[in-house]
């Protein structure tokens, strides 16, 4: 059950301490280990973020999931996910711009986008960070939680700090910060993840998403996260090749929608994909151009 805290991080027993200087991801294990903050952690080399940087980004690409004929979650469920993720979505854009950030939003009304031109959108950007906005859906209505996926290290110290922030506002549980071969993630060359606020298959969270006042919240502390990791730099990239993360959750298997696992037929050039990206949107209609930038 969802309960909204307002105690500071600090006074959160169950929550491991996380210093401001430099962040320790384990990452690129073999499998998950629970663990009282991450809820599921690696294990056989880390890779630390530290240092301080005057600016990391200066302009943060948002990915309302979904969108148009996909309305995302399973068959059945009652509330539509990509209305809260937009709704969710278009109040973070309001919170980093009042924060001096720059957006990109893929998409600003219900209309759907190719996963191909969400990360084209992306990749044209020099100097971002990409946040996609989910909620979560699962076979068994007793799921819960939190959880922030990334594809790749740098992703990962970005997806620990917004996971972190949600979950010092929200009681519930901490899924943790997870790996997964999502196509926006994987085919994105900044710094990205995806956060699922939620399952909306549980009767508790789904009610909870219907209200402005949870949707504000997360957006709050996604733009938390978010602004922290600006005044850090990011680690180098370690290439995915040499392993990844294993999601592996014996109580719950993730309902995977299509969205997320759609491969690349091939490789593109940054030209190509922005010449792609300025095409696809043409052709999606003259809704998906407006109110792109901010």
């Amino acid at each position: 059950m969802f309960v909204f805290r307002n105690d500071s991080p600090s006074d959160q027993s169950n929550a491991a301490p996380m210093s401001r200087d430099r962040d320790l991801l384990y990452f690129w294990g073999a499998r998950f280990v629970r663990q009282t903050f991450f809820a599921a952690i690696v294990i056989p080399f880390i890779v630390v973020a530290d240092g301080r940087a005057d600016v990391s980004f200066s302009t943060v690409v948002i990915d309302p999931g979904h969108g148009g004929w996909d309305r995302g979650g399973i068959r059945g469920q009652i509330v539509p996910e990509k209305t809260v993720a937009l709704d969710t979505a278009l109040r973070l854009q309001k919170l980093l711009q009042r924060a001096g950030l720059r957006t990109v939003m893929t998409r600003t009304t219900d209309v759907y986008i190719p996963l191909s031109v969400r990360s084209a959108i992306a990749n044209v950007e020099p100097d971002a960070i990409f946040v996609s906005i989910h909620y979560n859906a699962a076979r068994r209505s007793g799921a819960h939680g939190i959880e922030t996926y990334s594809e790749n290290n740098r992703g990962a110290v970005l997806a620990a700090r917004i996971q972190r922030q949600i979950v010092t506002r929200v009681s519930t549980e901490n899924r943790g910060i997870r790996s997964a071969e999502y196509y926006v993630l994987r085919n994105c060359r900044l710094p990205a993840v995806l956060v699922e606020c939620g399952f909306l298959t549980n009767p508790v969270e789904a009610q909870l998403a219907l209200t402005p006042e949870y949707r504000e919240t997360v957006a709050e502390q996604i733009a938390g996260g978010i602004t922290e990791q600006r005044q850090f730099s990011f680690p180098p990239l370690v290439p995915n090749h040499q392993g990844r993360l294993v999601h592996k959750i014996k109580k719950h298997r993730k309902v995977v929608d299509s969205e997320r696992l759609v491969y690349p037929c091939a490789t593109m050039t940054r030209a190509r994909v922005k010449r792609v990206a300025v095409d696809q949107l043409r052709e999606a209609g003259p809704t998906v151009g407006r109110g792109l930038c901010g």
